[in-house]
């Protein structure tokens, strides 16, 4: 390696380091908001996609909750989808489902946070 590589290398790196420490000194939380969830409760948040991981924009993402409100949002451009339901809400009690014209819904993959303030998913789509 030449040594302007190595000094590359070590500003790629120290700037990354800084930038993924200014969230934390924000107090943002892992999915890169401001922290709202003590206001509106948990935040629910992911993408939705097809079986080759490609975006899918514009899908409804439909969150109901057992015997409560259901919410109804757009995914944007790059298939991302976040909202809240209410600040009591019950995260094991929220269904989570995704449509678009020309496609199906064909798995939903919950994954696990740190914090209960964030429930991710991705919503897995298969054209018809």
């Amino acid at each position: 390696m030449t040594l302007r590589y190595k000094r590359n290398s070590i500003l790629l790196t120290s700037l990354c380091l800084m930038a993924s420490s200014v969230m934390v000194l924000a107090g943002g939380l892992e999915d890169g908001y401001p922290d709202d969830t003590s206001e509106n409760g948990p935040a629910f948040f992911g993408f939705v996609r097809d079986e080759r991981g490609t975006h899918i924009t514009k899908a409804t993402v439909i969150l109901k909750e057992n015997s409560g409100p259901t919410v109804t949002l757009t995914s944007n451009i790059l298939g991302v989808y976040r909202t809240h339901i209410r600040p009591t809400v019950k995260i094991d009690a929220v269904i989570i489902s995704c449509e678009k014209s020309g496609y199906k819904q064909v798995k939903l993959v919950r994954r696990p946070q740190k914090s209960s303030k964030l429930v991710e998913t991705d919503c897995i789509m298969q054209k018809n």
